[in-house]
């Protein structure tokens, strides 16, 4: 339903809820891997070093 109406209390769902099962959100048994853990790392110091006025480092890739 779509009003406008201010005051009115919207809910947004992010994740689906706990009856589905969690093999179809995360299909690892372990969790990530290092290569989720390396991108992760990665983006994060490319993001710092960007807030930072830095600039984006350059990174050798293995």
């Amino acid at each position: 339903m779509r009003d406008g109406s201010p005051g009115r209390r919207r809910c947004f769902t992010v994740a689906p809820p706990p009856s589905i099962r969690t093999g179809a959100i995360t299909p690892l048994l372990g969790g990530v891997g290092p290569t989720a853990v390396m991108s992760l790392l990665h983006n994060t110091l490319i993001a710092a070093s960007m807030r930072s006025g830095l600039g984006v480092p350059l990174l050798r890739q293995m």
